[in-house]
Parts: C-alpha cells; sequence; structure tokens
C-alpha cells in the first residue's frame, strides 16, 4: 500500500461515518440538524459532520496539490541536473507534506514506519 492510498483510505473511512452521524446512523440524530453535505457556514464543532465532510474534500486537495509539488521538485532537479532526491535523503516537498498528514493515523495497523515524518 502507498502512503498516498493509506491517506485515501483514512479519508473514505471519516467520509462515511460523517455520512452516517448526518443521516441518523451514526450516535443518533443528526447533529445540529443538518441535513446538507455542501454548507459554507463555519462549524466550530470538530466533529460536526458536515465540518468533517469539509475537511475530507481539503485533505483530498492536499493530496493533489503534494504530488503536483512533488513533480515541481523533480522538475527543478532535472533542470539542475542535481539527480534525484531519493538517494541523497532528502524528501519532496510534497512526500514531506503526505507524511505530515500521515502522522496522525500514527497507531493504525496499517501505517508504516517509514512514512514518519
Amino acid at each position: 500500500m502507498t502512503l498516498t492510498a493509506f491517506l485515501l483510505e483514512r479519508i473514505a473511512e471519516s467520509e462515511a461515518a460523517a455520512r452516517r452521524q448526518l443521516q441518523g446512523g451514526g450516535h443518533g440524530r443528526p447533529r445540529h440538524g443538518a441535513d446538507r453535505t455542501d454548507d459554507a457556514v463555519y462549524r466550530r464543532d470538530p466533529a460536526d459532520p458536515v465540518r468533517v465532510l469539509a475537511e475530507c474534500r481539503v485533505r483530498r486537495e492536499l493530496i493533489v496539490l503534494a504530488d503536483e509539488a512533488t513533480g515541481l521538485d523533480e522538475t527543478v532537479d532535472m533542470e539542475r541536473e542535481a539527480g534525484s532526491r531519493h538517494d541523497s535523503g532528502v524528501h519532496y516537498v510534497g512526500d514531506r507534506i503526505l507524511r505530515a498528514m500521515a502522522s496522525l493515523y500514527e497507531g493504525h495497523p496499517d501505517f508504516r514506519p517509514t512514512w514518519r515524518a
């Protein structure tokens, strides 16, 4: 399993739990009477399912941006004829972003020690 696949699975788990909660299948009825996932109102409660879904969308976007950042780093390295950063042990910016995101799940059974930030 890749680091990206690991993160996408964790995001999917959070999304599924939030959707169950919105549908009343979680711990009772939907919180704050929420019945929409596109609510643009700021939600203070970090457990609010609408906020969780919004955060999941942002985390997915961060994964895309991390991939783009790695691509830019690779392009710069080629232009400078610096060689691969993998050989030097210096991680690309995108990889560092993904590792930071994954650090939240360090206790998960699928987490790999090589993903530590």
